[in-house]
């Protein structure tokens, strides 16, 4: 028998809380496993994805991109989260993310918004020390 990823996903959405937080959590799990298909099936349909980086804001679309892109460019990226706060629908999150290969450690503040299970918006808040941003 063949088990597939998105079965795997389909079954950890049906054994895992759906709170907001536990969403946020899995989400951070998923990045840290470089796992951005499991990312974006966090995301719904509609999200709108901001950051300090980003021209403009993008969407569900995005999200294996934008993250493929990421680990490309530093492949031993990882987020140690500090501080989660829920208030309702709302998580915000501050977290380090770090590469020793890429020599990067930036501080970041996240704030998003779960609804039904799936991250609605995701708005991301650090210093990009003065670089263009991405389109």
């Amino acid at each position: 028998m063949t088990v597939t990823l998105a079965w795997i996903l389909l079954l950890m959405q049906v054994a895992a809380p759906n709170t907001p937080e536990a969403v946020v959590q899995a989400m951070f799990a998923a990045f840290n496993r470089h796992d951005a298909a499991a990312m974006k099936l966090m995301y719904s349909e509609d999200a709108r994805l901001t950051s300090s980086d980003f021209c403009h804001a993008r969407g569900r679309s995005d999200v294996t991109r934008t993250y493929e892109a990421l680990f490309q460019a530093f492949p031993d990226i990882h987020d140690d989260v500090a501080t989660i706060v829920t208030q309702g629908d709302r998580v915000a999150v501050r977290f380090t993310a770090s590469s020793k290969r890429g020599g990067m450690s930036m501080t970041i503040h996240t704030f998003l918004r779960v609804r039904d299970g799936r991250i609605v918006e995701d708005d991301s808040v650090f210093d990009a020390g003065g670089r263009a941003c991405e389109p």
